[in-house]
């Protein structure tokens, strides 16, 4: 349900960035600008095997609860209606369950990364107050990370990978308050896929994987045109 009414979302979205003429997005100034925004995120749950001497074993099942984000872009407007920026993002969630079977084995922990990415997007200026957008971006994870804290007490399990490939869809729309403020909010839709993380402390030589990690979220950011 929660991915249906997201890609209901989207549509909806791109149907209306379609509406402005050529012409106003010829019109667009050029410049840099500079966003800062916050993140509502949610991710679907994984079937992994946590191995090693202190790991749980085969057959689990992590869950998580909605999670949350910051982040910031910088990027340039090239007048035509094209835009493109360089982001940082920062995102993560709580770790709701993690059962074997009909057992819960943890109920506290977080899955979070650190990612930078480059996006394309399309701007479609209508001479008013509004801009929506869309666009995409790749991107390179500098970390994610797992931390499970066993529900019977003990030392809690990190796990973490590097510099795995991700890319994303951006659909949304600016409101201007001046000339130089706007106000964001879009939704992203990011995905890393299927990864296997490296115990990083309580489990020497164990992994955990593989987990999926393919969020989407909605943003809402401040922007400030140069």
């Amino acid at each position: 349900m929660f991915v249906r009414s997201s890609a209901l979302v989207l549509g909806s979205l791109l149907c209306a960035s379609l509406l402005p003429s050529a012409a106003q997005a010829q019109a667009e100034p050029k410049g840099f600008y500079a966003t800062i925004y916050g993140q509502y995120s949610r991710i679907g749950a994984s079937n992994l095997t946590e191995s090693g001497a202190q790991g749980a074993g085969s057959g689990l099942r992590a869950e998580f609860s909605a999670g949350s984000g910051w982040g910031g872009d910088f990027g340039w407007r090239y007048g035509n209606g094209w835009a493109a920026e360089i982001e940082w993002n920062y995102r993560s969630h709580s770790l709701d369950t993690l059962r074997a079977g009909n057992t819960t084995l943890a109920r506290d922990g977080d899955f979070a990364s650190n990612i930078f990415l480059i996006n394309g997007l399309r701007r479609f200026p209508s001479g008013g107050a509004w801009t929506p957008y869309v666009g995409a971006g790749i991107g390179w994870v500098q970390e994610i990370d797992i931390d499970i804290k066993p529900s019977a007490g003990g030392a809690t399990r990190g796990y973490s990978a590097s510099s795995e490939f991700a890319y994303q869809l951006i659909a949304g729309v600016e409101y201007a308050l001046s000339p130089q403020w706007r106000l964001t909010a879009d939704t992203r839709w990011l995905r890393v896929g299927s990864v296997r993380l490296d115990n990083e402390v309580a489990n020497a030589g164990g992994t955990a994987g593989p987990l999926t990690y393919n969020p989407f979220s909605v943003q809402v950011g401040v922007r400030y045109s140069f």
